[in-house]
């Protein structure tokens, strides 16, 4: 079954939704655990998580009108990155 050519703008723009929801559930549950814990790396994974919500938002409502400009989507990229790199050495230190 082929999809509607028009519909590939809309389904990016749903991804980048999900994505902006997931960040933001993400940042929160790293910053409590981070500020309960007293752990400085989860508390700056969650600063990065947080810093992609923002981001993934603005990409969500420009994919359909102009499209995501390459260095928000290099901004996304990077904060989630940063973002995981830090959870991770977290849970390998602590």
């Amino acid at each position: 079954m082929k999809a509607a050519p028009g519909l590939q703008p809309e389904r990016t723009a749903l991804a980048w939704q999900r994505t902006s929801l997931s960040a933001a559930v993400l940042a929160v549950l790293l910053l409590r655990s981070g500020i309960v814990d007293r752990a400085p790396l989860t508390i700056a994974a969650g600063v990065f998580a947080a810093a992609l919500v923002p981001l993934s938002g603005f990409a969500a409502r420009s994919v359909p009108t102009t499209g995501a400009s390459r260095r928000r989507l290099m901004l996304a990229t990077a904060a989630a990155a940063a973002s995981g790199l830090l959870a991770v050495i977290g849970l390998l230190v602590g």
